[in-house]
């Protein structure tokens, strides 16, 4: 018997002759030009064959879930347990009213386990996963995305996570920019029980094409014994990663609607409506886009007042297309003399948008970028990007609104465009404003 010794096993055949180099390799069935064979020896008797010790691959220890702040660590891991429990959840053909009411808990108490990752007690609550899995789904946003976004990369705040509590600050970001999670109050989630059926079917009717906010998650995260309620949005100003260079916060008001010198002196301010008018500055998109816009903006506002709710705005952010490839080509040559004194001109601060590719800017007319961005019209001479979308609309006109009213309408007087009116008032005050504002 001869035992032949391949690249990774071995095989046993009976030769025809006690001389190995007379076989044919056609009868032993074996592809020279596939398989080296080496002939180890002839006869009964084997020689051993030492094994080698299989070596085992490096790998390198990944910290899940680890973030600077407690709540954004539990955060990111109830994010990731949301979507994953939602893969294993059969998903109905059509949604129930029992779907608006439900919640998905989990309470967690680790003793001496995970300590550098996780703090060893919180609780998770998602308020009617179904429906807002549904929502991403009309939205255009895939689970894959949602989960990588907000749970694979430590989301940030604006500024420091300590710095942001002291100023109160009540949102972050995730890395990529692609969502905001703005934190609230008991009160506005039960507000946004509230409306969430009614929200849902307009979504539903107008076929996701809507400038009011993309919500795509609420939830509850208790941590140290405080609660903190917190619901996801598309953010408006990061649509395909542009820089914005202008960004303006519009209600349709012009009482105290100017932003401060402080605002002022910030990088990249976000001004007010009478900036807006000061720095006459027009949406120039055309007449068909125009059209469409205003059509489903009005939409949205009429939508929004049956619903009494008011003191929302819109939040535009502006592109200058000229600029953002100056910036490209002074960004690479700062990547290039990096790479020469030998540091990694690929590493970019996660508060960065990624920039576009020219050829991006180029696409049909008719296309809308997820909903919120619009190129500007050929004949406007300065080509932009114009980013906007309604935001804060979590606000009902109420006992506080009415007073607040009838304050402002004693102090500026009955004639003046205060910010708090009737919400029908308001919406056609906002249309308007924004119907002038377009071009």
């Amino acid at each position: 018997r001869i035992q032949i010794l391949f690249e990774g096993w071995t095989t046993d055949f009976t030769s025809p002759t006690s001389d190995p180099s007379n076989c044919e390799l056609g009868d032993m069935g074996l592809y020279r030009q596939k398989k080296k064979t080496t002939v180890i020896a002839c006869g009964d008797e084997m020689p051993e064959v030492k094994k080698q010790k299989k070596r085992k691959a490096f790998k390198i220890k990944q910290k899940v879930f680890r973030a600077s702040d407690p709540l954004l660590s539990v955060f990111m891991w109830g994010v990731h347990h949301s979507v994953s429990q939602l893969t294993h959840t059969t998903i109905p053909p059509l949604l129930l009213p029992s779907d608006f009411k439900a919640f998905s808990k989990v309470s967690i108490e680790n003793y001496n386990f995970n300590s550098d990752n996780m703090v060893a007690k919180f609780k998770f609550k998602e308020y009617c996963p179904l429906v807002f899995r549904d929502l991403r789904e009309r939205f255009g946003v895939k689970e894959q995305v949602f989960n990588q976004s907000l749970s694979a990369l430590e989301p940030y705040y604006e500024s420091d996570a300590d710095q942001a509590r002291e100023k109160g600050h009540k949102h972050f970001f995730s890395k990529d920019n692609r969502f905001v999670v703005k934190l609230f109050h008991s009160e506005e989630v039960e507000f946004m029980h509230s409306i969430l059926n009614d929200y849902h079917a307009y979504v539903v009717e107008r076929g996701g094409k809507v400038l009011l906010p993309q919500y795509l998650a609420m939830y509850r995260i208790t941590v140290s014994g405080v609660e903190h309620y917190m619901i996801i949005m598309r953010n408006v100003l990061a649509s395909n990663g542009l820089r914005i260079h202008k960004q303006y916060h519009l209600k349709g008001s012009t009482v105290d609607r100017e932003a401060t010198d402080k605002d002022k002196s910030k990088t990249n301010p976000r001004l007010k409506d009478l900036d807006f008018l000061k720095d006459d500055i027009k949406i120039h998109i055309g007449g068909d886009k125009k059209k469409e816009v205003l059509e489903i903006l009005d939409s949205d506002v009429k939508f929004l007042s049956q619903l009494k709710i008011m003191d929302y705005s819109i939040l535009l952010g502006i592109h200058n297309i000229a600029q953002g490839q100056e910036e490209d080509v002074e960004e690479d040559q700062s990547s290039s003399d990096d790479l020469l004194e030998g540091e990694d001109g690929n590493q970019r601060d996660g508060n960065d948008a990624q920039p576009m590719d020219i050829d991006d800017y180029q696409d049909d007319e008719d296309e809308v970028y997820d909903g919120y961005t619009f190129s500007s019209s050929d004949d406007h001479l300065n080509k932009e990007m114009y980013c906007f979308g309604v935001i804060g609309i979590l606000t009902k006109y109420n006992a506080t609104k009415r007073a607040a009213h009838t304050a402002k309408t004693m102090k500026h007087g009955p004639g003046a465009e205060i910010s708090t009116v009737r919400p029908e008032t308001y919406a056609k005050r906002f249309f308007d404003f924004m119907e002038k504002a377009i071009v």
